[in-house]
């Protein structure tokens, strides 16, 4: 257990010992069992998510900077999970290839083979030459298998070098970095990510279901625990993308070719918003809110110099329903710190102010600056009125000599958003789906 994860671990338990609740009552209250409530307090796991760590703060009482206090001693602690995780799977792999392959046995050596004479020959026949069989030398084979073997283990690695050339990371989203640096001045680079993108090989969307309806892939229905791939460390630093970034469902829609009869109640929890609606096919609806989270992989800083928005493919929207998880509270939220409109010609991130709890946070734009200890969240807020849109993010990024640009995506997929103009729109009163106008 790491500084980061003792630090994180202490601020839970000062605020649960300062809420004078219990284990067990705020376990019943956050939907988790008490055991992993006391893991997380004592430092022995750190969430996935930051979700149930906010709602543990909130029902403890926390103050707004206690809140963005505890999220950054969060997103290092996770980080340092990862990282152990990392070495972990590194050490088992180093491991299991020094494994010495066993020698293969030597092979008897194999008597003369006798030639019968030819007994139906003339007599005065002279005698015919028959080259003698050589014994086999025992050590000769195996090193021709050994040499042969060793030249198809080297053809192997050069064509997983060649293929080896994006880098994907998938935190509940997803990241392809496209790298130059000094050291590879003297080669040709491979084009990667979205510089090698056409039209002819961009990521299509999600294909539908047997209702016509897409399948969702929403990253916050994604498992964040798959191994990061031997390319990570080809860029200094990483993003975490949180697609349901929402301080309340109310406002937060999604469309489904279903009808209400169809859709299940939504969940209870604002945490399983992605899930719920990856179970109806729905697609997220006139909004897209997406956190994102940069964190550098060693001390040294990492400038983000801009972010670009590429547009995959644009549609009209689909005449399906809306849904929203929200109580019929309706209003739409603050705009997060970069706003991006979908339905423009060339769609760009445009600063905006944004929130932290209650407080109001003024105008910020790039460069912004990362390490290991020093994360940088960035919101983005796309929205569309009426058409269907699949697009993804690119940071350039530059650290000493070396720079690129990160691909920011839906675990190497484009993100999709869907305009609500015209859709009917549906909030759950307790009971059944009952008729809203759409706010989106």
């Amino acid at each position: 257990m790491g500084v980061e994860t003792d630090e994180f671990a202490a601020m839970l338990r000062e605020l649960k010992e300062r809420s004078g609740r219990s284990y067990g009552a705020l376990a019943t209250r956050l939907h988790v069992s008490t055991s992993t409530l006391h893991r997380y307090c004592n430092g022995a796991a750190v969430p996935a998510e930051y979700a149930p760590v906010e709602r543990l703060a909130r029902a403890c009482g926390a103050r707004d900077e206690e809140l963005v206090e505890l999220h950054r001693r969060w997103i290092l602690a996770d980080a340092a999970r990862r990282r152990e995780a990392g070495a972990a799977g590194t050490a088992t792999a180093q491991a299991a290839t020094a494994k010495p392959e066993p020698a293969p046995a030597p092979q008897p050596a194999s008597a003369p083979v006798p030639v019968p004479a030819n007994t139906n020959a003339p007599a005065n026949a002279p005698a015919e030459e028959v080259e003698p069989v050589r014994p086999v030398d025992p050590s000769v084979e195996p090193r021709r298998r050994t040499r042969t073997r060793v030249l198809l283990s080297a053809v192997a690695v050069a064509a997983l070098a060649a293929l080896v050339s994006v880098f994907v990371l998938r935190e509940g989203g997803g990241a392809t970095d496209t790298t130059t640096s000094p050291t590879a001045a003297a080669a040709p680079t491979p084009v990667s990510g979205p510089a090698a993108t056409t039209p002819a090989t961009a990521p299509a969307a999600a294909p539908p279901d047997a209702t016509g309806s897409p399948t969702a892939g929403s990253p916050a229905a994604a498992s964040p625990t798959s191994s990061p791939s031997p390319e990570e460390n080809t860029a200094p630093f990483h993003v975490n993308v949180l697609a349901d970034n929402w301080g309340s469902p109310c406002g937060q829609w999604f469309l489904s070719s279903r009808t209400p009869s169809q859709v299940a109640p939504p969940p209870d929890s604002a945490a399983r918003t992605g899930s719920w609606a990856a179970g109806q096919h729905a697609v997220p609806a006139g909004h897209l809110r997406l956190e994102l989270t940069a964190l550098g992989k060693n001390p040294t800083p990492v400038v983000l110099n801009d972010v670009y928005v590429h547009i995959v493919s644009t549609q009209p929207a689909p005449k399906w329903n809306a849904y929203t998880p929200g109580a019929g509270c309706g209003g739409a939220l603050v705009p997060a710190s970069f706003a991006v409109d979908l339905d423009s010609p060339s769609p760009h991130a445009v600063p905006v102010a944004g929130r932290e709890g209650t407080k109001k946070t003024p105008v910020t734009d790039f460069p912004y600056r990362v390490s290991d200890t020093d994360p940088q969240v960035i919101d983005v807020d796309a929205t569309t009125l009426s058409q269907d849109v699949t697009w993804y993010l690119e940071l350039k990024w530059n650290s000493g000599l070396s720079h690129g640009t990160l691909r920011v995506d839906d675990n190497g997929r484009p993100f999709r958003t869907v305009g609500l103009r015209g859709a009917p729109g549906y909030f759950y009163n307790g009971k059944a789906w009952a008729p809203s106008p759409v706010d989106g």
